[in-house]
């Protein structure tokens, strides 16, 4: 008889590319098998993927900026991977997934008509995936636990996130949109994500969600509440904090004690922006800035444990922003090696390197110095480095993916729409050229006229100096009485101002911090002490601080607070009194009295009964004796202490 034995197949890599075995990535599906990885060259292929029902890999070799897939439908995901493409133009929805638990990472989607990602149910991960104008939510939650992480959404025509249905979003980021970030369940966790310049809403939440260690800022409301009182620990939102139907609680955690992020972080693309405080803030690792520990106490997109976003190459730039991840030399702004390669990512090969003769012109597109002349038409210009769909010689910023002509402005320090201001129309920007933002303090940025260090003019019903008064004005005398309001604790009353008499009426007349300094200053029962020295009778000068009290009248004469108790009459005060008898009943019993021994009581007030002295065996008790000075007294609390050292070292019974 024999044995037929079945062996697993061993998985296959599939390689598809204009001279590979498979030339459409479709061809290589046909072909694969469960387990199996699709790796796709660079290039553009023009043609609809379906992956449900099939557990492979579909991979990039290069990433979504070398690799494109160019569809009118769906690409629909249910198992397996899918990493590492541009889907552009996608159809109704770019990445439709109806279940299972599949992984979709590193994909940049642009312009789809309706969502980014769509998930309709299942518990799938995305992660480190970009949507740009999505016709109505960037990533989009039906129901079930997903996981989105890592990922941006920016300027969809409604939301950019909306959790439906349950899900997780964690580190990641909205810009622009109606509404940043939308929850209508319970079910749903919102961790270290960022949502800025919502037109309407820089968050949404319709149900009792709690958004951890998030920053929410620049939009008219930075918390939309329908029905749910969400909790922010941790947060950082700066404008108007809520709206509609928060209740009471609804805030809490919610801060904007560091509304400036005094140390916020930009550079040149957001992938050198950590929208999140930096160094000197109080916001971020107990104050020093710097993520210490990885910690979720650790704000914005690159807090908590899982803030780290990917880079292979290790070269700095994470991958959604790297044209090459796998290549440490190649990343934007590296410099141009003489190798065939795009080094430094803007869309030309060696242009910094190839020494040219024949005409003058630059490549005012490099990122580079040229090393040489032109021999013809400069072509720098015409390349999209950043892929936002602006070449660069009409793109401000054509290495940061957020800045180009008419793109929205958001609170980085960078031009985003190219027309020559920075931050203009965010709390950040100074729109009225006065030198002041609204973060700084400016309550009018339409009105130069109008910061915190213009001159207020009184009383004319406007708050020049942004005082939030106008009755008050800086640098004022209202009362005429040469004192200005700037030190003057009530410009309204001519008698109050700092030197001014402070008789006894309750005010304090001459702005020290404390009312009535005339009386408190002087010595009116001619004892030598003043209230202000501890004399709690200025009436009466047989009371005050170190006077001698009489013991049992009912009355403080040392202004201690209390009379000096001596019941029993042998000159010690009782301990309620503050003395030290401690039984002011019986006269023979106070600190340093004679132990009277075998009478059961602790005469001289050391805490001991009866110590030093032989039992009385003669008769009944009546001896006395001197006690607490001599050496078997000293003797006793020795030999107890050896005792229960003894005690401790004796071993355990077995």
């Amino acid at each position: 008889m024999m044995l037929l034995l079945l062996l697993p197949a061993t998985a296959a890599t599939l390689q598809v590319g204009p001279t590979a075995t498979y030339t459409t990535i479709n061809a290589a599906l046909t072909a694969s098998n469960a387990g199996d990885t699709i790796s796709v060259a660079p290039g553009t292929y023009a043609e609809a993927i379906d992956l449900r029902g099939k557990t492979i890999s579909l991979v990039s070799q290069e990433g979504p900026y070398s690799t494109t897939i160019s569809t009118s439908a769906s690409i629909y995901v249910d198992g397996g991977t899918i990493e590492g493409f541009t889907v552009s133009p996608a159809g109704a929805t770019a990445i439709s997934i109806s279940g299972g638990a599949p992984l979709v990472r590193e994909m940049v989607i642009r312009a789809p008509s309706a969502y980014g990602v769509a998930i309709g149910a299942g518990t799938a991960t995305v992660e480190e995936c970009l949507v740009v104008d999505a016709g109505n939510s960037g990533f989009f939650v039906a129901r079930d636990a997903p996981s989105i992480r890592r990922s941006i959404s920016i300027d969809a025509v409604k939301y950019n996130f909306y959790l439906k249905g349950g899900g997780a979003l964690a580190n990641s980021l909205s810009i622009g949109a109606p509404y940043g970030i939308v929850v209508q369940s319970t079910a749903a966790t919102v961790k270290h994500s960022v949502s800025l310049d919502a037109t309407l809403g820089a968050l949404v939440a319709a149900a009792n969600t709690t958004f951890e260690n998030g920053v929410y800022a620049n939009s008219p409301f930075v918390v939309v509440c329908n029905g749910g009182e969400p909790t922010f620990p941790n947060g950082i939102g700066t404008a108007v904090f809520a709206a509609k139907a928060c209740g009471a609680s609804a805030l809490s955690g919610l801060t904007d004690t560091d509304p400036r992020f005094a140390a916020w972080t930009t550079g040149g693309g957001l992938y050198d922006s950590d929208f999140g405080p930096g160094a000197g803030s109080p916001l971020a690792d107990g104050g020093t800035g710097l993520d210490l520990d990885g910690s979720v106490a650790d704000l914005g997109l690159f807090g908590g444990n899982t803030g780290s976003w990917r880079d292979r190459d290790g070269d700095g730039v994470p991958v959604l922003f790297d044209c090459d991840d796998h290549t440490d030399t190649r990343y934007p702004g590296a410099p141009e090696l003489d190798d065939g390669l795009d080094q430094d990512c803007d869309g030309e090969i060696d242009e910094d390197i190839i020494i040219d003769t024949g005409d003058t012109g630059t490549d005012t597109g490099d990122t580079g110095i040229d090393t040489g002349t032109d021999t013809g038409t400069d072509t720098s210009g015409s390349v999209d480095i950043d892929h936002d769909g602006f070449t660069a010689d009409v793109d401000c910023g054509d290495h940061n993916v957020a800045s180009y002509p008419g793109a929205p402005e958001i609170l980085d320090s960078v031009d985003n729409d190219c027309d020559g201001r920075i931050d203009e129309g965010t709390a950040g920007g100074d729109d009225d050229g006065d030198g002041w933002s609204v973060l700084g303090g400016d309550c009018d940025d339409n009105d130069p006229f109008r910061s915190p260090a213009a001159d207020e003019t009184p009383r004319n019903g406007i708050d020049e100096d942004c005082d939030g008064a106008d009755s008050s004005p800086k640098r004022q005398d209202n009362d005429d009485d040469g004192h200005t309001d700037e030190t003057d604790c009530d410009d309204a009353d001519p008698n109050v101002h700092p030197g001014a008499a402070d008789p006894t009426n309750g005010v304090d007349d001459d702005c020290d911090g404390q009312a009535d300094d005339d009386a408190l200053n002087t010595d009116a029962d001619g004892d030598g002490v003043t209230p202000m020295d501890g004399d709690c009778a200025d009436s009466d000068p047989t009371r005050h601080a170190g006077a001698t009290d009489v013991p049992d009248d009912y009355i403080d004469q040392d202004c201690t607070g209390q009379d000096n108790y001596d019941v029993d009459r042998d000159g010690q005060a009782s301990p309620v009194s503050g003395g030290t008898d401690c039984d002011d009943l019986r006269s023979t019993t106070y600190l340093g009295a004679t132990e009277n021994c075998d009478d059961g009581l602790d005469n001289d007030c050391d805490g001991t009964v009866d110590q030093g002295c032989s039992p009385d065996v003669d008769d009944g008790g009546d001896e006395t004796c001197s006690c607490g000075g001599g050496a078997a007294v000293a003797l006793l609390p020795l030999l107890g202490a050896i005792a229960a050292g003894i005690r401790r070292r004796r071993p355990a019974r077995s």
